[in-house]
C-alpha cells in the first residue's frame, strides 16, 4: 500500500506534482487509481532517465536545450495521458459535467 508513496517520491517529480499525486491517494486509494500512477510512473523515469543519458552525450548548449524542449514535451504528453487514464478510470466526463450544468443554469429562473 505505502510502496505507492515510496515510488512517487523516487521519481523525483516536480513537487508540485508529487503533491497533486498524494493528494490524490489520499482521496482515493483504489487499484482503479493507483494503477494508472504506477503506470505513469514507469513511463516518467524511462523519460527521465532517457533525458539524462541523452544530456551526457551533448556537446553544445543547442543540443541540450533541444534534448530539454523534447523531455518537457514528453512530460507534458504523459501527465496528459494520466490525466485522461484517471478520468476514464473514474467514470468522469467533463463534457458531461459542463453540459449539466448549462442545462441546469438554462432550466433555473
Amino acid at each position: 500500500m505505502f510502496e505507492i508513496y515510496r515510488d512517487i517520491h523516487q521519481a523525483n517529480l516536480d513537487r508540485e506534482f508529487e503533491t497533486i499525486l498524494i493528494n490524490l491517494l489520499h482521496y482515493n486509494m483504489s487499484p482503479v487509481v493507483e494503477v494508472p500512477i504506477r503506470h505513469f510512473l514507469q513511463e516518467y523515469v524511462i523519460i527521465r532517465d532517457d533525458f539524462w543519458n541523452q544530456f551526457g552525450k551533448c556537446n553544445s548548449f543547442d543540443m541540450a536545450f533541444d534534448y530539454y524542449y523534447q523531455y518537457a514535451k514528453n512530460k507534458r504528453a504523459l501527465i496528459d495521458s494520466l490525466l485522461n487514464n484517471l478520468n476514464f478510470a473514474l467514470g468522469y466526463d467533463p463534457l458531461q459535467n459542463d453540459l449539466s450544468l448549462i442545462m441546469k443554469d438554462g432550466l433555473t429562473f
